[in-house]
């Protein structure tokens, strides 16, 4: 069984208490400073003059993409407006081709 009477911390636990607190500490700002990353380096007018160049070669390469779709719809007519001409006259030739019920 374990003794009733209030146990107090003597000064040797103390100091190892804080002794391991301090360790971690130090432990957790070492390993934050180990795996920081590293400083980008500073862009010079080579690395700006090839990003500039990468930039217009995708602009480039999607007004390409674009015009290429948008001759597609113009060879094959997709417009909203054609079709929906094509959906009134298929309803209008339906219309006609029944007869009205007399009143």
């Amino acid at each position: 069984m374990s003794d009733p009477k209030n146990q107090r911390a003597d000064g040797c636990s103390v100091f190892f208490t804080f002794l391991v607190l301090a360790l971690l500490l130090s432990g957790f700002y070492l390993a934050q400073r180990t795996f920081e990353p590293d400083v980008p380096a500073p862009v010079n007018e080579a690395i700006d003059s090839a990003r500039i160049a990468k930039a217009q070669a995708h602009r480039d390469q999607n007004e390409q993409f674009l015009s290429s779709v948008d001759n597609f719809h113009a060879e094959r007519n997709t417009t909203i407006e054609s079709s929906m001409e094509s959906v009134l006259k298929t309803y209008r030739a339906a219309n006609k081709a029944q007869p009205q019920p007399s009143k």
